[in-house]
């Protein structure tokens, strides 16, 4: 569990100095990132098992927002399209781990 706080929280902090790069109509797309970190941290304690899973994909998320931060310049369409199809994935496991614990 301690794990997957720590990566939220790392991916949290790496969410704020991507954003600014972001050009303002793809913003909406960093709050699918925003809600898929708040999803899995509010429901830690029923994740069980699939919490590392779910860590490790949150872990490359954020080694994706990372490079893109560090890069300094303006977030291509394509660059954020592929960060956001692996969100998409680690929120399809998030609903399965949910809905087998649940």
């Amino acid at each position: 569990m301690h794990k997957l706080m720590l990566q939220v929280q790392l991916l949290l902090a790496a969410l704020s100095a991507l954003l600014p790069l972001v050009p303002l109509e793809h913003r909406g797309r960093i709050a699918e990132i925003l809600e898929t970190a708040a999803k899995a941290l509010a429901f830690t304690g029923v994740l069980g098992a699939s919490a590392d899973d779910i860590a490790d994909k949150l872990a490359r998320i954020r080694a994706d927002v990372e490079a893109m931060a560090t890069d300094g310049r303006a977030v291509t369409p394509d660059e954020l399209a592929a960060a956001m199809s692996r969100v998409r994935a680690a929120s399809a496991d998030l609903r399965e781990a949910l809905a087998v614990a649940g």
